[in-house]
């Protein structure tokens, strides 16, 4: 990997601490075909257990020690674009959503709710254009 990409995904990796509340750790970004690396959004519990969390939480400017991001919609999605540049991958059927930016490595499954916002679920480094999105999901443990 290039010095500069690495110094990239290290400062990406760092700033997605702002976004989601507490991650167990930063992984390097994977080999090709070795499992994804990532993370969920509260320490602690699996990908379906902060899912059901999700459902509940207050909408929050920013998470809140243990709890998971829970925005607007439109917060949500341009802080992804503009932060992380992250487009949407995938919408599925239980109400959420991958999102990812193989310029800069970065994952996050987001929560759809019907009030209008969504909330991070979790996020991780190792995004590539092209895997498929039920690495990431199996990874979150929501497959």
């Amino acid at each position: 990997m290039r010095p500069i990409r690495l110094a990239l995904v290290t400062a990406v990796a760092a700033a997605a601490l702002s976004v989601t509340a507490a991650q167990s750790a930063v992984e390097p970004a994977p080999v090709a075909g070795t499992p994804v690396k990532g993370w969920t959004a509260v320490a602690g519990l699996s990908g379906p257990a902060v899912m059901e969390l999700a459902r509940t939480l207050p909408v929050a400017t920013e998470a809140d020690g243990d709890q998971t991001w829970c925005d607007q919609s439109g917060v949500v999605r341009s802080a992804l674009a503009s932060e992380f540049d992250e487009s949407l991958v995938t919408r599925r059927a239980d109400g959420t959503q991958l999102w990812g930016s193989d310029m800069m490595g970065t994952w996050t499954v987001i929560l759809d709710r019907a009030d209008n916002t969504q909330c991070v679920i979790a996020s991780g480094i190792g995004y590539q254009d092209g895997t498929d999105p039920t690495t990431f999901y199996s990874k979150v443990g929501l497959s």
